[in-house]
């Protein structure tokens, strides 16, 4: 049997096991790869797709417990979106040589992550040899932290970084030797010119992998382990807070009150100024009636100062994706501020979303209620932690009409509560 078959049959077998991870990856496609320099290892495709990449020659000489443990390692990656998470970083950066440093860290923190999540700590033997796992304690770090927190920690110490080999720890440097289980080499793609674009399309492609496979699971009656039952509820979760839903009932009235011109509709009091009938009147009428316009502005204004977490700010364009979703009417700007705007752009498909932040800086939301208030929005969702100016010193007719303050559990309203309503998540 060759190297493709067993593993096609290795995965089959997982399914007929009710194992999770065969579900998954019989949806993804399977490529050989000599030159790989691990065993396995899930990567990104130019047309936003994800491929399992494998190594003939360590597969067939690795266990079928040990490909299962790989594959467990690889799906929990997928699982937490290790992938575009990783390309939005590297679309923020101005260089290749700082993206590519900051991606060696990157695929440290990811397996940090995903080997206490799946609680693999034991080494793995690998190709005839035992290769150790990267675990937090290597660089004494706590455990159940995420990703970009270990990120951000060890870019701190980026410098006495150990390199795991199949030996243990060995010298000092950016990075560990990539090999056996750790290797990420083909999450990073040369020449892309919008990585951007690329990570919200392999997003969606991991999103539908993912429902599909828990979909016939489910139907199997499969039971899944609790920590891949979260990881799943977090890749497919929707807002946390109804958005649209709450927006709706503030522009009910608005909605039933606005019209607009229509030459498809005759204004009649106009034709008996003429003395035409109903006979004779035009296919496009000269005396333009109106209809009700079912058109609304929102703009939702994103903190995206030094204090924002990642997540808050994710929540935000979550927030965007579920009010272009619910309604083809909506017409939403997103405005991206710190001490101003730093970005104002408008979102009419998902696809429109914009994942490369800008800002980081102090909090003045202020510039943006005002750019609000000029582009006359019926409603402005801002997400923030509150940690601003005091918003309720402003004047209410330099504000828009209405807005929603959307603010993190551990975020401050006293300076916002006066001007709007307040949902707290």
């Amino acid at each position: 049997m060759n190297t493709s078959e067993r593993l096609k049959n290795l995965i089959a077998q997982y399914v007929l096991k009710y194992n999770y991870w065969g579900y998954l990856f019989s949806r993804i496609r399977r490529r050989a790869d000599p030159g790989l320099k691990s065993i396995m290892g899930v990567a990104p495709e130019r047309d936003g797709s994800i491929v399992l990449l494998y190594r003939p020659e360590y597969l067939d000489n690795t266990s079928d417990e040990s490909v299962l443990t790989v594959l467990e390692h690889e799906g929990m990656h997928l699982l937490n979106k290790h992938i575009p998470r990783l390309l939005r970083i590297m679309a923020n950066e101005m260089t290749t040589i700082i993206a590519k440093s900051k991606a060696e860290i990157w695929n440290i923190a990811a397996d940090c992550s995903v080997n206490v999540q799946a609680n693999i700590r034991k080494p793995i033997p690998i190709n005839g040899r035992n290769w150790p796992v990267c675990l937090p304690e290597r660089y004494n770090l706590p455990e159940d932290k995420i990703t970009e927190w270990y990120f951000l920690e060890l870019l701190k110490t980026s410098k006495t970084i150990e390199i795991v080999g199949p030996g243990g720890p060995g010298k000092k440097g950016l990075g560990y030797e990539k090999g056996g289980l750790d290797n990420h080499a083909g999450w990073q793609l040369d020449g892309v010119p919008d990585l951007s674009s690329l990570s919200r399309k392999i997003d969606g492609h991991i999103q539908d992998v993912i429902k599909d496979s828990l979909k016939t699971f489910s139907k199997d009656r499969g039971t899944l382990p609790a920590h891949i039952a979260d990881l799943i509820q977090d890749a497919l979760a929707p807002p946390k807070a109804p958005y649209y839903q709450i927006i709706r009932k503030l522009i009910r009235g608005t909605r039933l009150s606005k019209f607009k011109r229509s030459f498809t509709t005759v204004n009649r009091k106009r034709t008996y100024v003429f003395m035409i009938d109903d006979k004779h009147l035009p296919m496009i009428s000269p005396f333009p009636g109106r209809k009700r316009d079912y058109t609304f502005k929102i703009v939702v204004l994103i903190d995206t100062s030094g204090s924002m977490r990642n997540e808050d700010i994710a929540e935000g364009l979550s927030g965007v994706k579920n009010i272009i979703e619910k309604d083809r009417h909506v017409h939403t700007t997103v405005l991206e501020v710190d001490a101003g705007v730093e970005k104002e752009y408008r979102v009419k498909k998902i696809r429109d979303i914009q994942f490369n932040i800008k800002g980081r800086g102090g909090t003045t939301l202020g510039p943006g209620l005002f750019r609000a208030r000029e582009l006359e929005c019926d409603v402005c969702l801002a997400f923030t932690d509150g940690y601003t100016e005091t918003i309720n010193d402003y004047a209410r007719k330099d504000l828009p009409k209405k807005i929603i303050w959307v603010i993190n559990k551990d975020g401050d309203v006293s300076r916002v509560n006066r001007t709007g309503w307040v949902v707290h998540l």
